[in-house]
C-alpha cells in the first residue's frame, strides 16, 4: 500500500514538472509590414513603419459647369503634406487595418450618391491585403476598427469622413 502512495506521489511531482516544462514562452512574433496606405474619396494618406512621418494628399477641385446632378468638376490642384505619427500609433493602425482587411464587415449601410469610400491597403513584404467599401456614408463608422483608425488619423490631419 506504502509503494503505491509513494508511486502516485512520483506520478503527481512529474506531471507538475512537465507541465511547467511545457510552457514555452511565447516570443512575440515580429510584425512584418512595410506600408499602410488608406484612400477615401479624395484623400490618400500613406503610413510607413520605419518611418515617423506619414503622407497626406488631398485632391481639391473645382466646379466648371453645372449644378445639382450634372455639375462638371476638374481637378485644381493636389495639396501634400507630412505629418508625424509615434511608434504606437502606427503600431495601433497596423492592428485595427490588419483586423479590417482579415474579418471584413459586411455592412448593411448604404448611402445614395456613392457617399462614404474608403480602400485600406496593406503592404506586407511581397504581398498586397486591401478592403474596400463603397456607398457607406461616413466610413469612419463602419467598424469599430476603422472608427479607430479615422479618430488617430484625424488628431494629426484634416482627414474626411466620407
Amino acid at each position: 500500500m506504502n509503494y503505491i502512495k509513494q508511486l502516485l506521489m512520483l506520478s503527481f511531482f512529474c506531471f507538475l514538472l512537465s507541465c511547467n516544462f511545457s510552457k514555452k514562452e511565447q516570443k512575440a512574433k515580429p510584425v512584418y509590414w512595410d506600408y499602410i496606405e488608406i484612400n477615401t474619396k479624395t484623400q490618400k494618406v500613406i503610413i510607413y513603419k520605419e518611418s515617423d512621418t506619414a503622407s497626406f494628399e488631398e485632391a481639391i477641385y473645382k466646379n466648371i459647369s453645372g449644378k445639382g446632378i450634372s455639375v462638371k468638376y476638374k481637378l485644381d490642384t493636389i495639396q501634400r503634406k507630412t505629418f508625424s505619427l509615434t511608434a504606437s500609433e502606427r503600431d495601433s493602425i497596423y492592428k485595427y487595418t490588419y483586423q479590417v482587411i482579415t474579418k471584413p464587415v459586411f455592412t448593411d449601410k448604404h448611402a445614395t450618391c456613392y457617399a462614404g469610400y474608403v480602400l485600406i491597403k496593406l503592404r506586407e513584404r511581397q504581398t498586397t491585403l486591401m478592403c474596400e467599401y463603397k456607398s457607406v456614408g461616413e466610413w469612419s463608422t463602419v467598424t469599430n476598427e476603422t472608427k479607430k483608425i479615422y479618430d488617430i488619423l484625424s488628431t494629426k490631419i484634416n482627414i474626411g469622413k466620407q
